[in-house]
């Protein structure tokens, strides 16, 4: 297997799963962007649901990928998280389409900045999922966690008034908090898959 991460990540991109997903994502982005764009020259606000699924679908791919990634090698969960972060950029042109149209108070830099955060941390978060379910030996119950942890970092936003975790608020609304959990959870990720290789690669040379 190449050493180049870029080859790698190509590579991983054309698996089967990932063309489908992309394709997935991409028909889900131009059929809100349709379901959600005025037909009678009314008010625009189409940006609101697509940048909204946008960053929640990419959530949960990256909380899904980086659950199973948890019984993989590492180079496998780098690549896969490397997939995910090209999802969040190959999306920018519907967010960028739509804002174009609605013109929002939020600046149009806010979602492409936090989307690959929000991606990476997911990711991470993701991999902390599935080793505790893997641990706990209740791995069967990933389908109803990985949805079921969005839903509760929503209801936990909800119940006290706050953004923190919540993808979908923290999108339309420049959330700094957010942001900077987000970050923090992406560095450690960042740090766990490229670290820890860097470091096993320069022991070995």
């Amino acid at each position: 297997m190449s050493n180049n991460p870029l080859e790698r990540v190509s590579q991983r991109l054309r698996r089967t799963d990932m063309v489908q997903l992309l394709t997935l994502l991409f028909t889900l982005m131009i059929f809100v962007l349709l379901t959600r764009w005025p037909s009678q020259g009314g008010r625009n606000d189409a940006w609101f649901g697509v940048t909204q699924a946008r960053i929640m679908v990419l959530a949960l791919l990256a909380l899904g990928y980086g659950s199973v990634s948890s019984r993989q090698h590492r180079e496998e969960q780098l690549d896969t998280a490397g997939a995910i972060l090209v999802f969040s950029f190959l999306s920018i042109p519907f967010d960028v389409a739509a804002y174009a149209a609605s013109f929002p108070a939020t600046p149009l830099w806010w979602p492409l900045l936090l989307s690959p955060i929000d991606s990476l941390a997911f990711f991470g978060l993701g991999l902390l999922l599935g080793k505790l379910l893997t641990k706990l030996r209740l791995q069967t119950l990933l389908p109803v966690a990985i949805p079921g942890l969005l839903i509760a970092f929503i209801a936990l936003d909800v119940r006290f008034g706050m953004t923190l975790l919540n993808p979908m608020t923290a999108s339309v609304v420049l959330t700094y908090k957010h942001l900077a959990i987000m970050a923090i959870i992406a560095t450690i990720c960042s740090y766990l898959l490229i670290g820890r290789r860097a470091r096993r690669q320069g022991g070995e040379s």
